[in-house]
């Protein structure tokens, strides 16, 4: 279910944002929430998807892409 209010209420820079992703012929689901308020949302979100995927890990930065795309992948989720 998609909230119309994040499917289509932004202002300002990320509306102008999501306009010219949707220009581009992608705008992922993900994408469109973390620039609706960023400030709650999508900047905290964001800083922690990095540490997660960059930060110090057993696990090297293209291993753990491999394993965030073939769980997208098995949900049936546009990476």
């Amino acid at each position: 279910m998609r909230l119309s209010r994040v499917e289509f209420g932004h202002t300002g820079e990320a509306a102008d944002a999501v306009a010219a992703m949707r220009a581009a012929g992608y705008a992922s689901d993900i994408g469109v929430a973390l620039l609706y308020r960023p400030e709650l949302f999508g900047r905290p979100f964001s800083e922690m998807l990095q540490e997660l995927m960059k930060g110090p890990s057993e696990w090297t930065s293209a291993e753990r892409e491999l394993f965030a795309a073939f769980v997208s992948a098995q949900s049936q989720c546009p990476f």
